[in-house]
């Protein structure tokens, strides 16, 4: 499954900062498309579910940047 992620909201570094977080290094890949980043999460019942917690943890990481 298939999330894009505009390069004007996150760099790539953030992206991958957060795919470690999540345990997700090395699952999931990620592409440059445009003006943005593809990352490419496993196919499967819960890949809803592992996108919500990859969007989730980008939230959290920018609340807790911007609250300091």
């Amino acid at each position: 499954m298939d999330l894009y992620i505009s390069a004007a909201e996150y760099d790539y570094h953030t992206l991958l900062k957060v795919s470690e977080m999540a345990g997700l290094a090395g699952i999931i890949g990620f592409h440059e498309a445009g003006d943005g980043y593809l990352v490419t999460l496993p196919d499967g019942e819960n890949a809803e579910a592992l996108i919500n917690d990859y969007k989730g943890r980008l939230r959290d990481l920018e609340n807790n940047i911007w609250m300091h």
